[in-house]
């Protein structure tokens, strides 16, 4: 294990594309929350009546609706090279020729990833929370604040897990990548366009299903409130518990796939 640990670490950090993807997803955030905090003013955060306008800067806005996880698909991408660049460049027989503990190869990959992406989602939540204390007015933080900034770094994380897990299934490292990105822009959107339809038409009740959505799902759980999931009692929600359930299920699926597709299938 400690040998397939100090390949990974010297993977990860000798590569270029993991510092664009870490640079780019803390710049485009930081670019983000500056534009929140200079926007922003007492007056807007009273009228909103939003006590914890400040997690919405310090997440880059990702703890309301209107924002994605503008740092995700950074990392979602990330995940993929990790194990992508192994069936890229043909590295992939070398490497478990080298270490050929399967297990301890994918768990070293996934470590290194998860701590490279808590790292980097470190310091964006540093970044962030720097321009709220120096362009907002009257910035508050509370103990409220710390369930959507760690669910925003467990979906960071678990996007980024699904990125590594999928270029395992693919076997290709462009193809995990436009599947692990297109799920939660184009297949989620479509689906709940259709349910909703379909609820509006008929029984809205199957609306609901709309929660079994996992990247959805994980998203709802960093809302600050997460009452802005309901959008105004629009949706009816299965509450903050359920949601980070989904998501992390979802993820787990996928990595199960992952790790059953690395072990089972021939080099």
């Amino acid at each position: 294990m400690t040998g397939a640990l100090k390949y990974e670490w010297v993977r990860i950090r000798t590569i270029a594309s993991s510092y664009w993807m870490s640079g780019l997803a803390i710049g485009l955030s930081a670019a983000t929350a500056l534009l929140i905090a200079l926007f922003s003013s007492a007056g807007d955060i009273e009228e909103l009546n939003i006590v914890q306008f400040t997690s919405w800067v310090v997440t880059a806005g990702a703890s309301f609706p209107l924002i994605p996880v503008l740092a995700a698909p950074f990392f979602a991408t990330m995940g993929a090279m990790a194990m992508g660049h192994e069936y890229r460049y043909g590295t992939n027989k070398a490497t478990l020729t080298a270490l050929p503990d399967r297990v301890a190869v994918y768990a070293a990959k996934v470590i290194i990833l998860v701590g490279w992406v808590t790292a980097a989602v470190a310091a964006i939540l540093l970044l962030d929370l720097a321009m709220a204390w120096l362009f907002m007015s009257n910035p508050t933080l509370s103990s409220d604040a710390i369930r959507p900034v760690v669910n925003y770094w467990g979906y960071c994380v678990g996007f980024a897990l699904a990125g590594l897990s999928l270029s395992a299934v693919f076997r290709n490292q462009t193809g995990a990548i436009v599947a692990v990105l297109v799920w939660p822009y184009v297949i989620e959107p479509i689906i709940y366009g259709v349910l909703g339809a379909i609820g509006s038409s008929s029984d809205a009740g199957i609306i609901r299903l709309t929660n079994l959505l996992p990247s959805s799902a994980g998203r709802r759980s960093i809302f600050d409130p997460y009452e802005l999931a309901g959008f105004g009692g629009a949706i009816d929600t299965w509450g903050v518990g359920a949601s980070t359930l989904v998501f992390w299920v979802g993820v787990l699926i996928v990595v199960g796939a992952g790790v059953a597709s690395f072990i089972n299938r021939d080099a």
